[in-house]
């Protein structure tokens, strides 16, 4: 995995490079403007003037200084960070029946864009763009900053553009025919909505799934999320077409500020998926230290201890720190065949192409083209999706300790109401069957209590010792068990005492012939290591609600009844004295 990543990475700075074209040959003469509806660039013909610190330059005078513009000798289109403001002179040539055009600079981070329509020396035409022009005095409300010129069919113009950022200054600019414009930018706002979209339901589902599951890994991974989303928001220029005027005053800071923050979440979700606070502490510490410099970071920008260049330069620190101290991590336990680590590599090799690309397009040292601009939010949804593997993974391994858990509480609960030797029902096991049994109580659907004593069994236990007698009791209890119904509970009382639970019995006949039944089953001689061994069952029994209607009396009642069987003589089934009969004696 290491060995992929560290190749692909290589690969992908080669192409970086190969692309980044620096072009000291004279420029083309001009554009021209053709019929076809391709979108036509316009920085083989731009040429460039850039200021100096504290003079700046009026078009009247960019128009007299038109020989000093030079050939741009810069990746195209970006010149990196730029203190002051970059003019480009763009001479146009209308070939074309199309009189409308539209001009896009497609970096919407831009501070401010000037834009002169010139021909011959006079300016026909100036517009202001750029995401602090509020959003009414824009020339179009695109994602992008765009105007629409007419040039008239068969003559030659020249267009200037001054541009200023605290950010990079980045200038894909392209020239397109309207219609093509709008669909072009069309498919482009269904891109982005997806993936804001899919943003959007990532967000949800893991901030459900925390409250849920009770788990900070969510936490953090929409944390990490929703500041991606905030960034990609910004960046992509989706704000400033749809959230606000402006993007100035704590608004230009966004962008940092939301890689401050998924840097954050991203250090937390990576040391708590990793658990290195039980594997690696050092690490973990670590993590959580870079996490609390980004907050720190973000909380004195917005106080104005840090502008906007010191809080990008923040951004750009502590923004890898969480890939360096825990790659090496995450990569060595994927080879040793860690889910969740591969799957964090993956996030992290993605994130790695991406941060490269940004930052190579940012410090003016790859050519401004549709990979370097868009490269790092592509690579941050493969990062999301990655991640959001890891979260599938901490549920199932919370799914398999829940019924763990269930298990080892379902074990504890029937050692609790479970008898060790017949693995029948104790005394609480009873308790719970006649508390479930006796709201069903009707005299035509009665609730029988049946206690069963063993006649003989103490010579037997004497005789052969206490492991023969626990074996008695053990097929004693399974004879009784398979005479019973079904739905007949049978538990073991202490002893040589069982009780049996019958429910629905329709008259003292039925009840009767069922202890009749228990009985019988003694009548063939048990098998007890290697000796045949004689017992009698004697039964006392009680009916529910016509002789008693509490457990304790019903217990009580069958007891006697049991006694009372016992002094005549055993091997016999005695019915309790009914409630009616005891009251009046």
């Amino acid at each position: 995995m290491a060995y992929i990543l560290s190749r692909l990475c290589v690969a992908f700075l080669l192409t970086l490079l190969a692309g980044t074209r620096c072009v000291h040959a004279q420029p083309a003469p001009s554009v021209v403007l053709p019929d076809t509806g391709d979108a036509v660039a316009t920085w083989p013909a731009t040429t460039v003037l850039i200021e100096h610190a504290g003079q700046p330059i009026l078009i009247a005078e960019a128009l007299r200084r038109r020989h000093d513009f030079q050939s741009p000798t810069v990746p195209e289109g970006n010149f990196g960070q730029q203190a002051t403001a970059v003019w480009l002179r763009i001479p146009v040539v209308q070939q074309s029946a199309v009189t409308r055009w539209i001009l896009e600079v497609d970096y919407p981070p831009l501070n401010r864009i000037d834009v002169f329509q010139v021909q011959g020396n006079a300016v026909i035409r100036h517009v202001l763009m750029g995401n602090t022009v509020p959003s009414d005095r824009r020339p179009l409300q695109t994602r992008a900053h765009a105007v629409a010129i007419d040039i008239p069919p068969g003559t030659a113009q020249e267009l200037y553009l001054r541009v200023q950022s605290n950010s990079a200054v980045v200038v894909p600019v392209r020239l397109h025919q309207a219609n093509a414009f709008v669909a072009r930018e069309s498919g482009r706002l269904l891109v982005l909505g997806l993936i804001f979209g899919v943003a959007l339901m990532l967000f949800v589902s893991s901030l459900v799934n925390g409250l849920s599951l009770r788990d900070s890994l969510f936490a953090y991974y929409a944390l990490m999320i929703a500041s991606v989303a905030v960034f990609f928001v910004s960046y992509t220029g989706l704000g400033h077409q749809f959230l606000w005027s402006v993007q100035d005053g704590a608004l230009a800071k966004l962008s940092p500020w939301a890689e401050l923050l998924a840097m954050a979440g991203a250090s937390l979700f990576a040391q708590d998926a990793l658990e290195l606070a039980r594997t690696n502490p050092v690490l973990a510490r670590l993590m959580q230290i870079v996490a609390a410099a980004g907050v720190l970071a973000i909380l004195a920008s917005a106080a104005d201890v840090l502008d906007y260049e010191q809080t990008s330069m923040a951004a750009s620190v502590l923004g890898p720190m969480p890939l360096v101290l825990a790659s090496y991590e995450s990569v060595s336990r994927a080879l040793r065949g860690d889910g969740v680590a591969t799957y964090l590599a993956i996030g992290w090799g993605s994130y790695t192409v991406g941060a490269i690309s940004l930052a190579a397009l940012i410090h003016g040292w790859a050519a401004a083209d549709v990979w370097t601009v868009h490269l790092f939010q592509a690579a941050s949804v493969v990062e999301m999706f990655a991640w959001m593997r890891v979260l599938a993974i901490r549920i199932e391994v919370l799914r398999k300790d829940a019924e763990r858990s269930l298990a080892e509480r379902g074990a504890l609960e029937s050692l609790a109401f479970t008898d060790a030797l017949t693995g029948l029902p104790n005394r609480r096991g009873l308790a719970l069957a006649l508390e479930a049994a006796l709201p069903g109580a009707r005299p035509d659907r009665a609730v029988v209590v049946y206690m069963i004593d063993l006649d003989g069994f103490k010579t037997v236990n004497d005789r052969l010792g206490h492991n023969a007698g626990d074996a008695l009791l053990a097929q004693v209890a399974q004879r009784v068990q398979h005479a019973l119904r079904a739905s007949d509970t049978i538990a073991r009382q202490g002893g040589d005492e069982f009780v049996v639970v019958a429910e629905g019995v329709a008259d003292e006949a039925a009840a009767s012939a069922l202890a009749s039944k228990m009985i019988a089953t003694a009548h063939e001689p048990f098998l007890i290591s290697g000796s045949e061994c004689r017992v009698g069952l004697t039964v006392g029994y009680v009916m529910a609600p016509q002789d008693a209607d509490t457990p304790q009396e019903l217990l009580s009642a069958a007891d006697a009844a049991m006694y009372q069987g016992k002094r005549l003589g055993g091997g016999c089934a005695q019915r309790a004295k009914r409630r009616s009969r005891l009251l009046s004696e």
